[in-house]
């Protein structure tokens, strides 16, 4: 047997019980999927959210632990221990399962309890894409979350990150944290929709006008602000893409209606499929938008934003802001422009002078760089190999603890 054929072969013997809070969320698909294309056997305890009817149920077995709403804590927790009840009248899938993996805090919450309820010999994994603005400050409900965090921390054997900064910054800095940790960075899934593009990239219309895509969950107001202002500095050399999902409590349907038809250099496209969509869409655009201002001075500046990775595979030029892990990831591969604030003026004297000899040259590096920079070509495999040694090793300890208990004749 080779290399690849044991670690494909270690991988299936792996039963993961994955909670997640949205079974129709993008990037939930996306890690369930990459677990089952590397032979993990997914059983899903999972919320829908009712922002978001889902359309199509999903590839892996899945118990629905019902609706939940985005960012309504006081309606969550009442929601949250109905689902708990749910998971645990499927005592026996939680007890065939060799990890507990937990998408956000709710999720761990339900993990952590299912475990001790159901005495599940599982190792529980944390998985925190994100550092949500209630952990980081001072008020009451900050120190609140920030101790519920603590104590579900206590049972974690292992947390995931998907940036450095998190942990650093966060976990270690702030909550004091100090069990093991694994990165796994937001890179585009490898998946079969994205074979057209390896290889062959497909290059926007000539510039000028240069078009910056600003893809994904468009809630970030600080970003449409300074986009806004750069449409109407540059009306004739820069044109802006929206595409995405828009978040509403912080992006009003009318408030976009109303910049679009204010500048026609600003078009909203509407949602997308990713990764399908990902090649004709970033084919369109000569720059990603990687800036985020969300909780700008913590997660903001901790994160490594996905927009990174897919602008990088498809040769669309990142911008960043520098002082941020994004920013500081893009300088050190020399992929990509950074710029200090005030990001207004930087970027409108940036296009001003922008050339297409030195667009030429950054997008000639983007196409240079290792797939595997942006593609997640063997991350997830390698997670479910430490997964899977980690809880044989449990399972061997054990083993051992029980026979020294056995009484000797």
């Amino acid at each position: 047997m080779t290399s690849e054929e044991n670690n494909n072969a270690m991988s299936q013997q792996l039963a993961i019980a994955f909670f997640g809070h949205d079974w129709n969320e993008s990037t939930v698909i996306k890690r369930a999927n990459a677990f089952m294309a590397h032979g993990a056997k997914v059983t899903g305890f999972m919320f829908h959210r009712v922002r978001r009817r889902a359309t199509a149920q999903p590839k892996w077995n899945n118990i629905d632990l019902g609706e939940t709403h985005d960012r309504s804590y006081a309606q969550r927790l009442p929601r949250l221990l109905r689902g708990l009840v749910r998971a645990v009248r499927h005592w026996p899938e939680l007890r065939g399962a060799q990890v507990f993996y937990a998408r956000n805090i709710d999720m761990l919450f339900i993990a952590v309890m299912a475990k001790t309820l159901t005495r599940s010999p599982a190792i529980v994994v944390y998985e925190a894409l994100d550092v949500q603005p209630v952990f980081v400050g001072t008020r009451p409900i900050n120190r609140l979350f920030r101790w519920a965090e603590r104590r579900l921390l206590a049972a974690c054997n292992l947390v995931v990150v998907s940036a450095p900064d998190h942990m650093t910054q966060y976990f270690q800095r702030i909550q004091g944290y100090r069990g093991d940790w694994r990165l796994l960075e937001n890179k585009v899934a490898d998946d079969p929709a994205l074979s057209p593009a390896t290889g062959i990239v497909q290059k926007p219309a000539a510039a000028p006008p240069w078009v910056i895509g600003f893809f994904g969950v468009l809630r970030c107001v600080r970003s449409l602000e300074i986009l806004q202002h750069l449409a109407a500095k540059l009306p004739d050399s820069v044109v802006i893409h929206l595409r995405g999902q828009v978040s509403e409590t912080d992006i009003p349907r009318k408030r976009l209606e109303e910049l679009t038809a204010r500048y026609p250099n600003i078009v909203f496209h509407g949602p997308y499929s990713n990764p399908h969509d990902l090649a004709g869409i970033y084919g369109q655009i000569h720059f990603a938008w990687a800036i985020d201002y969300i909780a700008a001075e913590s997660n903001s500046r901790w994160s490594l934003l996905n927009r990174f990775y897919e602008g990088g595979l498809f040769a669309a030029v990142p911008l960043g802001r520098a002082g941020t892990a994004t920013g500081r990831l893009m300088q050190e591969r020399g992929l990509g422009r950074t710029f200090d604030e005030p990001l207004e003026d930087n970027l409108v004297d940036f296009f001003r002078s922008l050339d297409l000899e030195t667009y030429a040259g950054m997008r000639a590096r983007l196409s240079a760089a290792p797939r595997a920079m942006f593609v997640d070509e063997t991350d997830t495999r390698d997670l479910l190999r430490a997964l899977q040694a980690r809880s044989n090793n449990k399972q061997s300890v054990s083993s051992r603890a029980a026979a020294a208990m056995e009484p000797r004749v």
